[in-house]
């Protein structure tokens, strides 16, 4: 198998590993008919030297992540849900503004912060939204406080993050980095880093965040059609923040639009609809908690923790000594709060609750109606791509109409 069949079966799920490692720079990653990113190889450029199919996530992805598990943690997990560990937290930063702009309490970014003051990273591959296009995301090495805030919160739609492993490749010999993204991203740089000595010197910190799928770039601009906002007319566009569970917030040229998270838009109706339908398959699998990184990060939803109040918190856990560390230096330095979790207490999380329970009858069927939906939201032409989708936010409003009428009734 190679990464033209899986672009050609739409298994890809647009890390830009690929793109990244390329040694000869014949691959790009651009955004296709369905508002995904995907690889466009040069046949000019390209040496046939075949570490764009050794590094794709997508390729023997089963074998390739019990071989990460021994080459990482010099074992294959004890725990199946969660994975190797040390240790499970729910913590937020001590900073109470970047808590109330992070997703869900700011522990990456003031993870990062402190990494970088304490010398232990130079820089830091994250993301943060176009300044010029501000509905495309922008992967860049953060070098300063201010760019690693600048990319603060959740970007739901595409991200090509491992496009900058080129960057990572050709810094200074003695630069160390970190690396910010959801699992396939850093499973891609996990396998590159057993196959590019450059990579696997300069990488210090893996710093992975919990993922229920990518979604399309139609999902944003399905929003803006809805709200009556040209795309031309947006300045900027910050996915989560103002608290917990936050809003998505709009700046305009003459005014802003703040969605709730829960609202029928957006998480609480129509927005999940838009998945990449191979990000489906993969959460099917159980490919949720980042079980490559350092430190894997998430909302608390379901721990005890998850309503400590309206900041949020973040659900950690701790998978390598490098791990442990950062967190203790940063706790240390009195930015961040941490409370350990018993096993028992990790385990009230939603996400390992579901994965826990994946092979149930409820959730396979669940999992086929959500990638049938998908494929029609992102797959067909546009006319029928209207139609569906039309009819599909008019089911999720009657049913909230529905269910608030019943509320009242009781």
């Amino acid at each position: 198998m190679n990464i033209e069949h899986i672009i050609k079966t739409r298994k890809c799920c647009g890390c830009g590993t690929c793109a990244g490692i390329c040694p000869k720079g014949a691959i790009e990653m651009k955004i296709n008919k369905m508002g995904l990113y995907i690889p466009e190889i040069d046949k000019k450029k390209c040496s046939n030297c075949g570490l764009c199919n050794k590094v794709c996530p997508q390729i023997d992805k089963k074998v390739d992540f019990n071989e990460l598990n021994n080459s990482i943690f010099n074992k294959t997990p004890e725990d199946k849900f969660i994975g190797n560990y040390i240790s499970g937290y729910v913590g937020y930063s001590t900073d109470k503004n970047l808590r109330f702009e992070a997703s869900s309490g700011g522990m990456i970014t003031q993870i990062l912060i402190s990494a970088l003051e304490s010398g232990i990273i130079d820089g830091a591959l994250v993301t943060r939204m176009k300044r010029d296009t501000p509905l495309i995301p922008e992967p860049f090495i953060a070098r300063t406080n201010e760019e690693i805030i600048s990319a603060i919160g959740s970007k739901y739609c595409p991200v090509p993050v491992n496009i900058m492993l080129k960057e990572i490749i050709n810094s200074k010999g003695d630069e160390k980095f970190a690396v910010v993204g959801l699992p396939c991203h850093i499973i891609g740089i996990r396998k590159a880093e057993i196959l590019i000595p450059k990579i696997r010197e300069r990488i210090v910190l893996h710093l992975g965040i919990f993922c229920s799928g990518t979604e399309s770039f139609f999902g944003t601009k399905f929003i803006l059609k809805k709200k009556g906002i040209k795309t031309e007319k947006v300045n900027s566009i910050k996915y989560r923040g103002m608290g917990w569970p936050g809003y998505m917030q709009i700046r305009c040229t003459n005014k802003i639009v703040k969605i709730f998270h829960h609202d029928l838009l957006y998480y609480g109706g129509i927005f999940p609809f838009f998945k990449n339908p191979t990000c489906i398959l993969c959460l099917k699998k159980g490919y949720i908690l980042n079980e490559l990184a350092d430190i894997s990060f998430g909302d608390a939803w379901g721990t005890i923790q998850e309503n400590i109040d309206a900041l949020g918190s973040s659900f950690i856990i701790s998978r390598t000594n490098i791990g442990e560390k950062i967190l203790a230096i940063t706790k240390e330095h009195s930015e961040i709060k941490i409370i350990k979790l018993s096993k028992k207490d990790c385990y009230l999380h939603n996400g390992i609750k579901w994965k826990a329970n994946q092979d149930s009858i409820g959730n396979r069927l669940y999992f086929h109606y959500l990638y049938f939906i998908n494929k029609y939201a992102i797959y067909q032409n546009k006319n029928i791509q209207k139609f569906f989708l039309l009819i599909l936010y008019n089911i999720l409003i009657l049913k909230s109409k529905l269910f608030r009428n019943k509320q009242k009734i009781k």
